[in-house]
C-alpha cells in the first residue's frame, strides 16, 4: 500500500507568512492533483507552543538563522511561526484535505524542535506516524510539500530509516535555502539514504496505468476517479459512483428533549460551512470493505457528535441527486442518547455540533443562511422523520 505525506503546507510557511517559503503557494495546486492519487494522505502541521524554544523572540540577542544549542542539538533560530491556534499554523486555504485521511502534529515541546513527521529533533518523541502506517499496512511513501531542506528532508529520511521504501516528489516540494546549495546538498543526502526522487508526472503515469486495473461493469467506461470516487460513462450519460464496496450512511440523532443533533463543517466544492445531519462512509476503510451500515452509523454518530444512542432504527434509503450520481444514502434514527466525547470529526476535519430543538429549528436555519451558511437537503428530511418519532 502507498501512501502520501504532504508535510507542513500551513499559512506561515507560505507567501505573507511568518517563515515564508518562495514559491510555497504554487505547489498547493500539483499537491492537491496528487492527493486523491494515493490509497492513504497523510498531512503534517507544525503546532508550537508560543514559547516555543527556537523562536527569535526567545532569544532577543541571536539573529534569525543562527545556531546555539537547544536540547542536545544544534538549533536553528526561527522566526516565530505555526503557533498553536493561530492563522500561520493553520493549513493554506488552497488545500484540499477531502483526501487527507489523519494530521500528525509536531513540536508541540517547547524545548525541543521537531522538523520531521516521525520524531522529533532528538529521536526521542514519537508523533505516532510511524504506526499509523504500519496498522494500515503501507510499505511505500512519497512525501511532498514544504520545505525541502528543512521538514521535507527528515520526514523522507526518517521514513527511509523505518524500513519504508521512500520517495521524494521534488516539484511538489520548495527549499527554505538559508545557505546556497541547502536543496541540491538536501536532495543529494536523500539520495545517499536510498530515496527515490521523482518528478509528478512519473506518478501521474503510474496511476494512469493502474486506473486500467478497476473492476467495472462491460456497460460502463470509466473516465477518472480518486481514492472514493469514479467517473464513468453508460452511453452518452456521464455519472459520478461510488466504489463498489463504499456506501453512504446518514442519521437523524433525536435526544430525549427532543432536540437534534446537527453538524457543520467547510464543505469546499461549495466553498462555504454547510449544516448537515451526522453522515459518512461505510466501507471506505481498507480491510474494513464489509462494514455493516449500521455498524459504520454508530461509529460516525460517535466519532462527529461524541454521542451514542440505546435505540437504531433504519428509515429508508434515498438517492443523493441521481441526475448526477448512482449514490444511495441510508437513513438511520438514533434515539436514547448519551454524550461520551466532544466529537468534531477526525483531526482534518473540525465539524461543529449543535443540539437545536425541534421546534425551533426552521428559525435557526434561517438564521444560519442569513450568515452565509448553506443547508443540505437532508437536513429537511431529517425533520420530516424526526417530527413523526415518538422518543
Amino acid at each position: 500500500m502507498r501512501a502520501l505525506i504532504v508535510v507542513d503546507l500551513q499559512n506561515d510557511f507560505v507567501e505573507g507568512g511568518a517563515l515564508a517559503v518562495a514559491g510555497g503557494k504554487e505547489i498547493v495546486g500539483l499537491i492537491n492533483h496528487l492527493t486523491c492519487q494515493f490509497d492513504l494522505v497523510i498531512a503534517t502541521q507544525d503546532w508550537h507552543p508560543a514559547d516555543h524554544q527556537s523562536f527569535a523572540s526567545q532569544h532577543p540577542k541571536l539573529p534569525v538563522g543562527s545556531k546555539f544549542m537547544l536540547g542536545g542539538t544544534q538549533q536553528t533560530v526561527w522566526p516565530d511561526h505555526c503557533v498553536q491556534g493561530s492563522f500561520g499554523a493553520d493549513f493554506v486555504p488552497q488545500f484540499d484535505r477531502s483526501c487527507v485521511s489523519q494530521i500528525f502534529r509536531k513540536g508541540s515541546n517547547r524545548d525541543i524542535d521537531s522538523y520531521s513527521g516521525f520524531f522529533d529533533n532528538n529521536r526521542k518523541q514519537a508523533t505516532g506516524l510511524e504506526q499509523y502506517l504500519r496498522d494500515r499496512g503501507v510499505e511505500e511513501v512519497f512525501v511532498v510539500g514544504l520545505a525541502t531542506d528543512y521538514c521535507v528532508k527528515f520526514t523522507a529520511l526518517d521514513a527511509a530509516s523505518l524500513g519504508f521504501k521512500t520517495h521524494l516528489i521534488s516539484d511538489a516540494c520548495q527549499g527554505v535555502e538559508l545557505s546556497p546549495g541547502d536543496i541540491e546538498r538536501s536532495i543529494a543526502q536523500m539520495q545517499a539514504a536510498g530515496i527515490v526522487i521523482q518528478q509528478s508526472e512519473q506518478i501521474m503515469s503510474t496511476t494512469t496505468q493502474r486506473e486500467t486495473t478497476l473492476d467495472l461493469p462491460d456497460s460502463l467506461e470509466l473516465v477518472g476517479h480518486t481514492k472514493h470516487l469514479q467517473l464513468v460513462k453508460r452511453g452518452k450519460w456521464s455519472f459520478v459512483q461510488r466504489p463498489a464496496s463504499v456506501r453512504v450512511v446518514c442519521i437523524v440523532a433525536l435526544t430525549d428533549d427532543r432536540h437534534l443533533l446537527l453538524v457543520e463543517q467547510h464543505r469546499p466544492p461549495v466553498g462555504c460551512t454547510v449544516i448537515e445531519l451526522p453522515a459518512g462512509l461505510a466501507g471506505d476503510i481498507i480491510g474494513h470493505e464489509d462494514e455493516p451500515l449500521l455498524r459504520a452509523a454508530q461509529r460516525e454518530l460517535l466519532e462527529e457528535t461524541g454521542f451514542v444512542a440505546k435505540r437504531w432504527r433504519e428509515l429508508t434509503s434515498v438517492t443523493s441527486s441521481a441526475g448526477i450520481t448512482n449514490e444511495v444514502v441510508t437513513m438511520f434514527i438514533a434515539t436514547g442518547l448519551t454524550q461520551q466525547t466532544s466529537g468534531g470529526g477526525d483531526s482534518s476535519e473540525n465539524i461543529q455540533v449543535s443540539t437545536i430543538p425541534l421546534s425551533q429549528i426552521p428559525q435557526w436555519l434561517t438564521e444560519q443562511q442569513a450568515l452565509g451558511k448553506m443547508v443540505d437537503s437532508r437536513v429537511y428530511a431529517g425533520l420530516y422523520f424526526a417530527n413523526l418519532i415518538e422518543t
